[in-house]
């Protein structure tokens, strides 16, 4: 091998350039394909999980403690407007058992009245009638105040099947008081309140709360106080809610004891201009609801309740939850940033903005239910960043570890070139991994110099040059093919003047070499790779280029082989010879007979004719089945991957109408899943077309012929089976040998015999062989055969 007495000035190391021929690994290719693959999976796992939870079992519980904290943070200032008067236990004491007689609450509403009070909320329940002047006592004080909002509830079902029942309280009273409020309310999951729910009847129709009632009094708003009413049966709706920013513990509103009011012990001045709410605040009576303020024991009266909405509404500070839609967009946001920052941006910069997303999303949470009285829930979107970034990169370090050892261990499994003693690899998967990493710098510095020696044993003439077309490395081969052809040594020779030695005249260069040259300078080498030419002496040469890279794929020079191929361009033109002399010269006059009985039949004996005009068929499927089976020897396939189902489907529809004329049914019978394979589509689907061809031709009239697919681990297999005589032991070594047919059943005439040249077989055979399988058959005399093709599938 002629190589430099002196080093190689290092050529500088260009990228790729748009279009050019160079391209990643494979392996890096397919590596980066299943990374991204694999992204676009926990990207849409991770949707549909967020939405999935989010309807079937959101985090509640998480955004609620985070609710609450934010919430008792900085409480709102409780109204000094608003008083609390309470059926307290002092009260119970001094007035007697409850319930009390109505006429009490007339004469506290009396009370209120002649103090000023602004508005009276009566947060206690009489929907049945008891003593008829009681109740008249009292709707009349009521009707004096002229600024009372009474209770009512709702059953929710009614009763005797109704959806529900809202039940008022007396006719008296409600036909006296300014307005009627119901007072249900429905704790969230954990136990506590912390909104109201916007009831309807489902039509629009809104059921009024007892404290919507007082701020609507209060706030002069008598459209709200007038508005139309469901009806009692109508089912009750909760299309929204409206949060309440409790201004503190139960007691942050101030009190006074219902038997201190009745009894006048309270000055006018305490209970003028002020939002009276009557309610129960006495141990065991009343409604008690634990709210984000309530400490481990504590609860909140009913009553309390209704102050701190009645102050939210006054003040307008109530915290509206965003629609489900906008927090399903908060939710999956931080989630798609986080992900597109993984695929596109390095680890520790993903770290940063995963820990700044987690904060961002407590702070918008935090800022809008502090300041802007919006309530964003936040637990999803906590979770999903916690789970996806762990995942994730749990899934690209799994990655980039794997295939750095199955590349190793590949390369390990690979070195049966240079003989060599493989210790076992052991330890824990580190150390194994420097073990094998060990191994495989040593093979790569040993290959250095088997590549140098082997490069001088090619039987080609081979040439490394820079990326300039300056010749680095010829081997023998190559001297000897050039010492007649270029003068002077190879090394330091630029790959044109190589070219132009081919040429039979300098001033007539091959274009073909100077556009592989164009080529080379724009590195972009044509897909064939390189030119045909022959030499003034006969030689036929194939060149063939392709360049080498580094390891980070920039490249680094070009490979040039010049293929000595005139004894193969020889035999390639006695094949075409033969090949057209079937094509043509035996096909023309067996078409001409043809053409001939068609024009002049009616003058040649019938029985004639009809024997002439099958030896001329049989003449020309002779011909056609050897010009079949000299392309499936000669190797040049059209190879793609395709479903071995679709080319038996194929041939089921070509050979329809011969089975049909027959009145044979073929019965296909594919796999659900794709049996894919990969080979000669054509050539393949010709097989088993023969196959079917066969099976019609020794099946009797009104048989069945069941044509299937199936695949194993990693074979893909079809069988063509027959109801139809046999096939004789001692006849099936010889099926698929050329020229080789089945003899007519014993006692028929020879002339019985299926038309044929005896190639078909051997054609599938030929085909099925060349394509890494193997061919099939069982037979039982007169019960039918199954003959198969297996065929490696293609896992790719």
């Amino acid at each position: 091998m002629n190589k430099p007495d002196h080093p190689v000035p290092a050529q500088p190391l260009e990228q790729p350039t748009p279009g050019s021929a160079v391209r990643e690994p494979v392996e890096f290719s397919f590596q980066s394909r299943r990374m991204l693959v694999e992204w676009w999976a926990v990207l849409i796992a991770a949707t549909v999980a967020i939405l999935a939870i989010s309807f079937l079992s959101p985090p509640v519980r998480a955004d609620n403690l985070f609710y609450d904290f934010v919430l008792r943070l900085n409480p709102p200032r409780p109204s000094q407007r608003i008083l609390i008067v309470a059926i307290d236990n002092p009260s119970l004491a001094e007035l007697g058992r409850w319930p009390w007689k109505r006429d009490v609450h007339a004469r506290l509403m009396d009370e209120l009245r002649e103090a000023g009070a602004a508005a009276v909320g009566f947060d206690v329940l009489v929907p049945e009638a008891a003593d008829p002047a009681a109740d008249q006592a009292l709707a009349e004080a009521i009707r004096r105040n002229g600024r009372v909002i009474v209770a009512s509830y709702i059953e929710v079902p009614g009763p005797n099947g109704a959806p529900a029942l809202r039940v008022p309280p007396v006719l008296p009273v409600a036909k006296a008081a300014r307005g009627i409020g119901h007072v249900t309310t429905r704790p969230d999951r954990d136990g506590v309140v912390r909104g109201i729910d916007m009831l309807t009847d489902g039509q629009g129709v809104r059921d009024l709360h007892l404290s919507e009632g007082v701020a609507a009094l209060v706030q002069g708003d008598t459209a709200r106080l007038d508005a139309p009413k469901p009806a009692p049966e109508a089912p009750v709706y909760a299309p929204s809610r409206n949060l309440i920013p409790f201004a503190g513990p139960s007691g942050s509103y101030a009190q006074l004891s219902y038997a201190d009011v009745l009894n006048g012990r309270v000055p006018d001045d305490l209970l003028r201009d002020r939002i009276v709410l009557v309610g129960m605040t006495a141990a065991g009576m009343g409604d008690r609801f634990s709210t984000p303020m309530s400490g481990t024991l504590e609860t909140m009266a009913g009553v309390e309740l209704h102050a701190n909405y009645v102050d939210s509404l006054l003040a307008d500070r109530m915290i509206h939850p965003v629609p489900p839609w906008a927090w399903l967009l908060y939710s999956l946001t931080p989630v798609w940033m986080l992900m597109m920052s993984l695929l596109f941006l390095g680890p520790r910069i993903n770290l940063w903005l995963g820990v700044g997303l987690g904060i961002g999303i407590f702070l918008v949470t935090l800022l809008g239910l502090a300041l802007f009285r919006v309530w964003l829930p936040p637990a999803m979107a906590m979770i999903a960043i916690g789970l996806i970034y762990p995942l994730w990169g749990w899934r690209r370090l799994d990655l980039a570890s794997r295939y750095m050892v199955a590349e190793l261990r590949e390369l390990r499994a690979e070195q049966d070139v240079l003989p060599r003693v493989r210790e076992p690899v052991q330890g824990d998967p580190v150390e194994k991994q420097i073990m094998l990493m060990h191994e495989a710098i040593r093979d790569v510095r040993d290959l250095r110099q088997f590549i140098a020696q082997s490069l001088d044993s090619l039987p080609d003439a081979a040439v490394v040059t820079d990326l300039d077309g300056k010749v680095l490395i010829a081997n023998d081969a190559a001297d000897e093919l050039f010492s007649r052809l270029v003068p002077g040594t190879l090394l330091g020779q630029p790959l044109a003047e190589l070219f132009r030695g081919f040429d039979t005249d300098p001033r007539l260069p091959d274009r073909r070499a100077v556009e592989l040259l164009a080529a080379m300078r724009a590195r972009a080498i044509p897909e064939d790779g390189g030119y045909e030419t022959r030499l003034a002496d006969g030689t036929s040469l194939e060149i063939r280029l392709a360049f080498f890279t580094d390891a980070q794929g920039r490249p680094l020079g070009w490979i040039v082989r010049f293929a000595d191929i005139t004894e193969l361009r020889a035999s390639e033109r006695q094949r075409e010879d033969a090949l057209r002399l079937l094509t043509h010269d035996m096909r023309a006059p067996q078409a001409s007979i043809l053409a001939v009985l068609e024009s002049e039949g009616a003058k040649v004996p019938p029985e004639l004719a009809r024997r002439l005009e099958r030896y001329a068929h049989q003449t020309l499927s002779l011909a056609d089945d050897f010009v079949h089976l000299a392309r499936a020897e000669s190797g040049r396939f059209v190879v793609e991957t395709f479903n071995l189902s679709d080319a038996l489907l194929d041939a089921v529809d070509d050979l329809w109408p011969l089975a049909d004329a027959k009145r044979i049914r073929i019965v296909s019978d594919v796999p659900d899943d794709e049996a894919m394979v990969t080979g000669d589509r054509a050539l393949l689907t010709r097989a088993i077309t023969n196959l079917i061809g066969n099976a019609i031709k020794y099946s009797d009239e009104r048989t069945r012929i069941q044509a299937r697919v199936r695949t194993t681990a990693t074979t893909a297999i079809c069988e063509i089976e027959d109801q139809g005589r046999g096939i004789a032991p001692d006849d099936l070594g010889k099926l698929f040998e050329p020229f080789q047919r089945l003899a007519p059943p014993e006692g028929a005439p020879a002339a019985s015999a299926a038309p044929g040249a005896g190639l078909g077989l051997a054609f599938v055979r030929t085909v099925v062989e060349r394509h890494r399988g193997r061919v099939m058959v069982s037979s039982v005399e007169g019960q039918g055969s199954t003959f198969g093709i297996e065929l490696p599938l293609e896992r790719g």
